[in-house]
């Protein structure tokens, strides 16, 4: 009779902890989709209700009493695209799903995030100013992705920009880098602190202002998806500017 190996018995070991990490990623993915469409749906109906009195089907209001109504309306659709968001990133991290690359241009995800973001912009009376390109600027990219990281970063800069504050957005491409800037006139970030940003439930310097510290988190996972990187410059009382680069395409971007 001979003796087992003791490397099957490590292959046997590692084999079945892969198959039991298989299954908590499936648990994770399928919590993630109950929890998203149990928010969804009760967070729909409370936006669709909102906008029947915004509209005023179910009766006049006065501007006092739309108020908190449109930021019923608003902060019932940050957390939509939120929890969108949450379940998008933990699908790819699950291999549940995976992105689809095309030839892009990259300022038409720039201005689907702008467009996104406009109600919440308008709430604060901050005004995105987007500085066009001079030329295409094509990258590589799963359209609504790239439109999702842009849109975090760019609410970002909305939450932290002052009442009646102004962001521009400006693109340009240096070598084989497209790089996008989103700089805003909020309180900055220091340099020690820029690191924690991107980490989950990390908020930076600006602690008073509310938020779950997710959003660039999100954001740096789905560009780092592209190939691509984003670090924050400025300097600390004068605003913030976040660097997007991406790996320019050789291509020619789709019109």
């Amino acid at each position: 009779m001979t003796n087992p190996d003791p490397r099957d018995a490590r292959i046997a070991d590692l084999e079945a902890r892969l198959l039991d990490a298989e299954r908590r990623l499936q648990r994770q993915e399928e919590f993630f989709q109950m929890a998203v469409h149990d928010l969804r749906s009760p967070l729909s109906a409370i936006v669709v209700y909102a906008e029947l009195l915004m509209n005023r089907v179910m009766g006049d209001l006065d501007n006092r009493q739309l108020e908190p109504i449109r930021t019923i309306h608003r902060n019932c659709n940050n957390l939509i695209r939120m929890a969108e968001d949450v379940l998008a990133s933990a699908r790819l991290r699950a291999g549940a799903t995976v992105p689809r690359f095309a030839e892009i241009e990259v300022a038409d995800s720039v201005r689907d995030a702008v467009r996104s973001l406009q109600g919440l912009a308008d709430a604060k009376q901050v005004r995105i100013q987007m500085d066009p390109p001079t030329s295409p600027l094509g990258v590589r990219a799963d359209t609504d992705y790239l439109s999702r990281a842009f849109a975090n970063v760019l609410g970002n800069a909305i939450k932290f920009s002052p009442h009646g504050g102004e962001i521009r957005v400006s693109l340009d491409r240096e070598e084989s880098e497209v790089r996008i800037a989103f700089t805003d006139q909020g309180p900055g970030i220091s340099p020690e602190k820029r690191d924690e940003v991107f980490q989950k439930f990390r908020r930076g310097d600006a602690g008073t202002v509310a938020g779950h510290g997710l959003g660039l988190s999100i954001a740096q996972f789905f560009i780092e998806l592209h190939g691509g990187r984003i670090l924050i410059e400025g300097v600390r009382g004068r605003g913030s500017t976040f660097l997007v680069g991406l790996p320019a395409s050789m291509g020619p971007a789709k019109a």
